[in-house]
């Protein structure tokens, strides 16, 4: 029986279709110039892009191996990385304000690590894109869309 995908990255991109609001968090707030909530040592996480993530498991369903796999692209991104993205694609500046120790951030801000490594995957035969090569891409498609209402 075909292994399942076991760990899963943040999955972006889609415009519209990208129902969680994690992406156009940040586009909005760095179009609008507001601040982004961020931890003071803000630790990587990966991501992957959802045609990525639909090819990881077609993939899988069909390959010769057991055991499960994790699905991200190469390249993990801490916040500060992600926003650096946003703010080339939208001709803005990110504003970053870090919170205290125990506060709330925005949604890919972390104070632990949270990446996962795809070396299985890879090494059964899976080739991963890098994250920087879509991510702009999905950037661009969020931005595109109507401003959500502010947070």
């Amino acid at each position: 029986m075909p292994s399942p995908v076991r760990g899963r990255a943040h999955v972006l991109g889609g415009g519209a279709q990208e129902f969680t609001g994690r992406l156009a968090h940040y586009t909005g707030r760095v179009s609008r110039g507001e601040d982004i909530a961020v931890h003071a040592p803000a630790l990587p996480t990966v991501f992957i892009h959802h045609e990525e993530l639909a090819d990881l498991l077609s993939w899988a369903a069909t390959a010769d191996f057991t055991g499960p796999v994790n699905a991200c692209s190469d390249g993990p991104l801490d916040v500060r990385g992600l926003t650096g993205i946003v703010a080339a694609q939208a001709g803005r500046k990110a504003v970053h304000r870090i919170v205290p120790a125990g506060e709330k951030a925005s949604p890919f801000s972390f104070d632990r690590h949270y990446a996962m490594s795809n070396a299985r995957a890879k090494k059964l035969g899976f080739a991963f894109s890098r994250t920087t090569d879509w991510l702009p891409g999905a950037v661009a498609a969020a931005l595109a869309l109507p401003a959500a209402p502010t947070d």
